[in-house]
C-alpha cells in the first residue's frame, strides 16, 4: 500500500504543480466567477477535513497513531471550522478573511508536530482538538469586526499585502510542516508518512500561489484545488489505511479462530482422556484387578446399602461365601499363572450364571462372596446349587491338560440372621468352612449343618 500511495503523492503533486504553472503562464487573465462552484468546493473541503480530523482521533485512540497526530488534528479541525464560514460567505472581503485565517490557523498548528511527543502528550490531555475549534469559531463571529481593520481585496481585485503576507506565511509553515515529514526519523514507523507530507505540501503551494492570483481567476481557482487535493489525498489514503486494518483484522480473527479450534479440539481429547483415566482409576479402586469382579471394599460397602434396605422393608436378603476346593494343589502343580487363569474362569462362570440383581466380588485369595437381594433362603439354596453343579460341569485347559475344579459354598440369610453385615458374613463363612469339613463340593446352610446336596 505504501507504494501505491508514494507514486499517487508524486503523480498529484506533479500533476498539479505543472498544472497551476500552464495555467499561470497560458491564461493570466483568465476569471470564472461562479459563487455556488465556490460554495461547493468549500464547503466539501471543509466537510472533508473535520471528517479527516475525526478518523485520526479514532485511529489515535485505538493506538494506531502517534500523540504528535493531535497537532495535525488540530490543524484539520481549525481549517475546517473557519472554511464553513468561508464557504457560507457571500461578501468577497469576508470569505478571503475566513480564508486567510484558516490557512494561519491551519499552518501554526501544523507546524508545532515538530514539537517533542512529551510536550504533545501533556497537551493531549486538555483536549487541544476542542480549544482549537472554539477558537475558530470566536474567529468566525468575530470576522465582521476584523475586516475593517484588516481588508484583504484591493479595488482592482488583486489581494491586499496583509492578504499575501498572511497565505505567505501560512504556506512557510505548512512546508516546514512538510519537511518535518519528509526528513525526521521517529522511533516508530508510521505507514503514509508520505501522504502528509505531500497533504502539507499542497497548502503550502496553495498559500504560496496565492499572492500570484486575483480574485476569480485561473490560479485563484487552481490553490483552490490545491487545497481540495490536499484533504482528498489524506481522505483516501485512511480509507485504504482502514481497509489494510480490516483485512489485517479478519487475518488475525481468522488466526485466532484457528488456534481456538485448535485448542478447543485439544482441549477436548485432553478432557475425554482425563475422562477415560478417571473412569480407569474409579474401575480400579472399585474392582479387582485380576478378575474384574468387586473388590472387597467395594463390596462391603453395597452389601451395607442392601442390608440396610432389606431391614429396614423386611425384605430378604441372602449371600454366598464361596471357596475354590483344592485351589493351593492347582498353585503347586501347575503354577501361580495357571492358577491365576483357574481364579478367573470361576469368576467368570460365577459372574455369567447370576441373575442382573445378584453381583460377584472377590473377597479373598481364592474366595467369592454373592450377594442376592430380595431372596429368601430357600430360594438361595436351590439357586447356589445350581451354581455349584454349573461350576463343577466346566473343563479348564491348564498346562495341556483338561481338569475341572469344584467349589465350596457357605448360604447365609436375612432374616434368619442378624441384618448385621458382620454377623451375616461370619455366618456365611462358618456354613463355609463346614462344607469343606463336610467333604467339599457341597453347599451349606447357616441354619442348619446338614448336608443338602453332595
Amino acid at each position: 500500500m505504501n507504494r501505491a500511495l508514494n507514486a499517487l503523492s508524486a503523480s498529484v503533486f506533479l500533476f498539479l504543480l505543472c498544472g497551476g504553472v500552464a495555467y499561470f503562464v497560458l491564461v493570466p487573465d483568465g476569471r470564472l466567477i461562479h459563487l455556488p462552484l465556490h460554495v461547493f468546493v468549500e464547503t466539501m473541503g471543509a466537510f472533508t477535513a473535520l471528517l479527516i480530523a475525526l478518523l485520526i482521533i479514532m485511529l489515535k485512540v485505538y493506538g494506531r497513531l502517534p500523540v504528535r497526530y493531535i497537532w495535525v488534528v488540530s490543524a484539520l479541525v481549525g481549517m475546517g471550522t473557519l472554511d464553513g464560514f468561508h464557504a457560507l460567505s457571500a461578501d468577497p472581503h469576508y470569505f478571503m478573511l475566513f480564508h486567510s485565517l484558516a490557512m494561519l490557523l491551519g499552518g501554526v498548528m501544523a507546524t508545532l508536530v515538530w514539537i517533542p511527543d512529551r510536550i504533545a502528550r501533556q497537551v493531549s490531555v486538555y483536549r487541544l482538538q476542542l480549544l482549537t475549534m472554539v477558537l475558530a469559531l470566536l474567529l468566525g463571529v468575530s470576522i465582521p469586526m476584523l475586516v475593517s481593520s484588516l481588508p484583504m481585496i484591493s479595488s482592482d481585485q488583486s489581494f491586499t499585502p496583509q492578504a499575501n503576507l498572511i497565505n505567505s506565511l501560512a504556506g512557510l509553515l505548512f512546508l516546514v510542516a512538510a519537511v518535518n515529514f519528509l526528513c525526521a526519523r521517529y522511533a516508530d514507523s508510521v505507514k503514509g508518512r508520505t501522504i502528509f507530507a505531500t497533504h502539507y505540501l499542497l497548502l503550502a503551494m496553495s498559500g504560496l500561489m496565492f499572492q500570484f492570483s486575483f480574485l476569480w481567476d485561473v490560479l485563484w481557482w487552481h490553490w483552490h484545488l490545491l487545497r481540495f487535493t490536499a484533504y482528498l489525498m489524506v481522505l483516501f489514503y485512511l480509507f485504504l489505511f482502514s481497509r489494510s486494518e480490516e483485512r489485517q483484522l479478519l487475518a488475525l480473527n481468522t488466526k485466532l479462530e484457528e488456534q481456538v479450534l485448535r485448542r478447543t479440539s485439544q482441549l477436548n481429547r485432553e478432557l475425554r482422556a482425563r475422562k477415560r483415566i478417571e473412569k480407569r482409576l474409579k474401575h480400579q479402586a472399585t474392582h479387582d484387578p485380576l478378575t474384574g469382579l468387586y473388590n472387597r471394599n467395594e463390596l462391603e460397602r453395597r452389601i451395607a446399602d442392601d442390608l440396610a434396605r432389606a431391614s429396614r422393608y423386611n425384605h430378604p436378603i441372602s449371600i454366598f461365601m464361596v471357596d475354590i476346593d483344592h485351589f493351593k494343589d492347582i498353585n503347586d502343580r501347575y503354577g501361580h499363572v495357571n492358577g491365576d487363569r483357574v481364579l478367573c474362569r470361576v469368576a467368570d462362570e460365577l459372574e455369567r450364571s447370576l441373575r442382573k440383581t445378584d453381583y460377584v466380588a472377590r473377597y479373598g485369595g481364592e474366595e467369592f462372596l454373592i450377594v442376592l437381594p430380595e431372596t429368601p433362603l430357600a430360594m438361595a439354596v436351590e439357586l447356589g446349587e445350581r451354581l455349584r453343579h454349573q461350576v463343577a460341569s466346566q473343563r479348564i485347559d491348564l498346562a495341556g491338560t483338561s481338569v475341572s475344579v469344584t467349589v465350596s459354598i457357605g448360604v447365609a440369610s436375612y432374616p434368619e440372621i442378624d441384618s448385621d453385615r458382620h454377623k451375616l458374613l461370619d455366618a456365611a463363612d462358618m456354613a463355609m468352612y463346614q462344607a469343606k469339613h463336610d467333604g467339599r463340593n457341597c453347599l451349606r446352610s447357616a441354619v442348619s449343618s446338614a448336608s443338602l446336596s453332595s
